[in-house]
């Protein structure tokens, strides 16, 4: 009977020191458990340019959202981030807003390059994150390719289908000039409020042959007369950047 109450009282003790036992003691078992958040970005890498405002979704999973998150963004950058370069984030909505609020088509040729990680923490602190890359830059002009091939005698096909824009915009016009002089060698904006712009179509050169804003990547042309010929070839990209012209010698 005594060893009955002996039995009873340890088992009391023990359970009393379970009951007693620190918040933070469970919280550290749960915190062995404990995943850190997962965190989704829509993109993952963008290009930003002057005068545009990227706005991207993202989103978290995890177990114990309901006891609360704290969510917090970085910058990292090998370079300086432009002051013109703002950033911020919707928590409530969960968005990420990354603006250029320098103006549209100023041709400036600085790019950087910087990384914006979202962070997410739980309730236990453990954090997830999202990486986010940006190239930052102005709208990059087209780079015309010449081709020239022959198809009679003295008739050549001049083709520029081999262009290409480094930010990926459409190319929607051609220039072609052949055995003229150039006139606006730099790369432009066409300017619809004045008609004397040199980046114009029709303005950006003179004499010879020349083909102006035809939407065709290729142009046929019968030459005259035998000898070296230089063919001249520009591109306008969607936004309305003219190149500089390129270049090509031909022997007829």
């Amino acid at each position: 009977m005594k060893s009955n109450t002996l039995a009873l009282r340890f088992a009391s003790v023990v359970f009393m020191v379970l009951s007693l036992s620190s918040c933070e003691t469970r919280t550290d078992l749960f915190h062995k458990f404990n995943k850190a958040p997962d965190v989704s970005v829509s993109k993952s890498d963008i290009l930003l340019r002057h005068g545009e405002k990227q706005v991207l979704n993202f989103d978290y999973e995890d177990d114990y959202i309901q006891n609360g998150v704290t969510v917090e963004y970085a910058v990292f950058s090998e370079q300086e981030v432009p002051q013109y370069v703002k950033i911020a984030l919707d928590t409530d909505s969960r968005k990420l807003i990354i603006a250029d609020e320098l103006p549209f088509f100023t041709l400036n040729d600085k790019v950087v390059k910087f990384t914006v990680k979202i962070y997410v923490s739980d309730y236990y602190g453990d954090r997830g994150e999202a990486v986010v890359r940006v190239v930052n830059c102005d709208n990059r002009q087209p780079v015309p390719v010449i081709e020239v091939q022959q198809i009679e005698t003295m008739e050549y096909l001049v083709s520029a289908v081999a262009s290409s824009d480094p930010d990926g915009d459409a190319i929607t016009a051609y220039e072609y000039l052949i055995d003229g002089e150039i006139v606006a060698s730099s790369a432009g904006y066409e300017n619809k409020d004045d008609v004397n712009c040199i980046f114009n179509p029709g303005m950006a050169a003179k004499r010879g042959t020349y083909i102006i804003s035809t939407p065709l990547s290729g142009v046929k042309h019968a030459f005259q007369t035998t000898g070296t010929h230089t063919i001249h070839v520009r591109a306008k990209d969607s936004l309305g950047l003219w190149s500089q012209w390129v270049s090509l010698n031909v022997d007829i």
